[in-house]
């Protein structure tokens, strides 16, 4: 297992930016700046209580080490499940975050925080990769590390965009 940690910092109030997490259309938005093969969206609950947002998406793996590509494959399907908890008094929230590569023996799980910080909110990730593959597993842990924070960068950007849009 490898941890991992990687914060987003937003120059909006908390409730505007869980209201553009629970949105489907931001979410979509989100997985399509990714460039999928393929992906789906579901949002379930709204940004006033708890709310669970699941992505899947299938994404080339065209610019991993070729001894990833190798293990995975042209694509590597992806499952995300971020579940979030109500607001609480000052706005805070707290969640988990699970990530599953299909049919692979390798995933994440951490957790999520939404922090107020004056007029920012920070969303904060905490968790560990594993991937149970003999021999190269540690490479793969390390590699998927490393995507973590540039998959965050690509989300503040895309975030940044929505919140002033909206």
């Amino acid at each position: 297992m490898r941890p991992f940690t990687a914060r987003i910092t937003y120059a909006a109030p908390a409730n505007e930016v869980a209201a553009m997490l629970a949105d489907p259309a931001y979410v979509e938005r989100k997985v399509a700046a990714s460039r999928p093969v393929s992906s789906a969206v579901e949002v379930q609950g709204g940004a006033e209580g708890e709310f669970t947002v699941t992505t899947q998406r299938a994404l080339p793996t065209d610019d991993l080490p070729a001894a990833v590509q190798n293990l995975i494959g042209r694509s590597i399907e992806l499952r995300l499940v971020e579940r979030w908890g109500a607001p609480d008094s000052a706005g805070s929230r707290r969640g988990t975050v699970e990530l599953d590569v299909l049919g692979k023996p390798a995933g994440a799980r951490g957790t999520v925080t939404l922090t107020p910080n004056g007029a920012q909110t920070v969303v904060a990730y905490e968790g560990a990769v594993e991937a149970r593959v003999p021999l190269v597993g540690r490479k793969i842990e390390e590699q998927a590390v490393q995507q973590v924070q540039t998959v965050l960068n690509l989300e503040q950007a895309v975030g940044s965009a929505w919140l002033a849009e909206h």
